[in-house]
């Protein structure tokens, strides 16, 4: 057994509340499923109800978790379900109808829709066991209210027992709120961190680089064929970016202009298909050198092993944010780094008092950069994927102003000049941005911008969305 798993079964086994402190990648979901699978066995539920319980901070997590626990089903008549944010609610639904479920696994949103809208309320009234998974990242994604929301719609613990176990790589004040919440006063709390993985990121060699906003792209080029210079068909490398639609640019230009000096380029992002997300994540997590570039989705709780790089582009939201994500490489004692690239008006980032007590340092000089090449592969970007990256840069920077030192106007001027310059936008006007989100943005009335009522691909949607029949 991993150190998780010998430290909690026995505690999960006898049925008591558990709040356990374990890095993602130490067989926790194996913890919290065994012992929870085999009190179902021994205390089997009345016919249609759901007796297990997981919560989950992302799709890709849920799906890890259900395939998990379908392997530890093989042998045993008990059936594992999930429903996941960003598919069809009614396939779902239905499928939960007819289907046996024992064990669901969900993320809270999705999980409170169903719950309010079908007949899942009632499914879940002889609930056994309630798991949180990764409840520091559920806390990080804003689901703290729907989290107080779903104990409404559980049964009386008075009434009808239930064990809660609670699983987080931090115990920060919020995740002890929760705690307080779902957790019986006399848990037990197990933590499985030494103190040398307390603070990884203490130890995880890191550099910053820092390059006018035009070249990010031709130095993430750098610096991913110095990766595979340093590690060969080892490397393998993450990209974090800052939007879905900014880390849609980056895969596509990267992997136009790296050509075969770069191993195979996957994308995860929310914009993408869940199916699309889950078959990249599982060939990048079986290929033993590749190119990962993800949106935050990947930041926590997903398990990859052999990552040798982290690079994140542009500003995290937080320190916090760049911790998590430094976290995907030096894992399970193998080794790894941490390079961040920021433009100039980005480096305030490493200022900051968190950022401060981190063993960063100014990254060696790039090799000469290959502009040439990113500007080639740029014109493979279409007018829309310009347009959104756009948008979307604006949407997420704006937030930054005041650390910026900016003005609106020269805050607007930024965003058309990282559209002429980082995304290859070559009309005179900038690209066109839709008056609800200027609005959005209190941007309205500012100069510089190219406003219009809706945008191109809107129309055509509303277009091809088919017309209520004429009664």
């Amino acid at each position: 057994m991993t150190d998780v798993q010998a430290a909690t079964i026995e505690f999960g086994l006898s049925g008591v509340d558990l709040l356990v402190q374990a890095k993602t990648g130490t067989g926790k979901t194996t913890a919290f499923l065994l012992p929870a699978i085999e009190n179902l066995i021994n205390q089997p539920p009345p016919q249609n109800q759901i007796s297990i319980v997981v919560l989950s901070p992302t799709r890709e997590l849920a799906l890890q978790i259900e395939k998990e626990a379908k392997g530890l089903l093989q042998n045993h008549p008990l059936k594992v379900q999930s429903v996941i944010g960003g598919t069809n609610m009614k396939t779902e639904s239905n499928r939960l109808s007819a289907g046996q479920c024992d064990i669901l696994v969900a993320t809270p949103g999705r999980l409170i829709d169903h719950l309010q809208n079908g007949a899942l309320k009632q499914r879940v009234q002889c609930l056994q066991t309630l798991v949180l998974d990764e409840a520091d990242r559920l806390l990080d994604q804003g689901f703290k209210p729907e989290l107080e929301k779903i104990l409404t719609f559980l049964p009386n613990r008075q009434q009808v027992p239930r064990q809660c176990m609670l699983y987080s790589a931090t115990l920060s004040q919020p995740i002890k709120q929760i705690a307080s919440l779902y957790l019986h006063p006399n848990h037990q709390f197990v933590s499985t961190l030494r103190d040398d993985e307390v603070n990884t990121h203490q130890h995880v060699p890191q550099s910053f680089v820092i390059v006018p906003i035009e070249d990010s792209l031709p130095a993430v080029l750098a610096i991913l064929k110095e990766e595979i210079a340093t590690n060969g068909d080892s490397a393998k490398c993450m990209v974090f970016c800052t939007t879905a639609r900014g880390t849609s640019v980056a895969a596509t230009v990267l992997a136009n202009a790296g050509g075969s000096d770069l191993p195979p380029v996957y994308e995860i992002q929310s914009r993408m298909s869940q199916s699309a997300r889950s078959k990249n994540a599982e060939a990048f997590k079986s290929a033993k050198s590749a190119i990962l570039f993800s949106s935050d989705v990947t930041a926590r709780g997903m398990d990859f092993p052999g990552v040798t790089l982290v690079l994140q582009i542009g500003l995290p939201s937080s320190a916090e944010q760049y911790i998590h994500r430094l976290g995907r490489t030096a894992r399970a004692g193998a080794g790894g780094r941490g390079i961040i690239l920021l433009s100039n008006a980005e480096s305030f980032f490493l200022g900051g008092r968190e950022m401060n007590k981190l063993p960063i340092t100014r990254h060696t000089p790039l090799p000469p950069l290959e502009r040439g090449r990113v500007a080639t592969a740029l014109a493979s970007l279409d007018e829309q994927t310009q347009q959104q990256a756009y948008a979307a840069w604006l949407g997420f920077n704006k937030s930054f102003l005041r650390q910026f030192k900016w003005t609106s106007q020269r805050f607007v001027e930024e965003g058309n000049k990282y559209a002429r310059e980082v995304l290859g936008w070559l009309d005179a006007n900038p690209p066109p941005i839709s008056k609800k989100s200027v609005g959005m943005m209190g941007l309205k009335h500012c100069p510089g911008l190219n406003v219009v009522d809706r945008l191109p691909w809107d129309t055509e949607k509303a277009a091809r969305k088919p017309q209520p029949r004429k009664k």
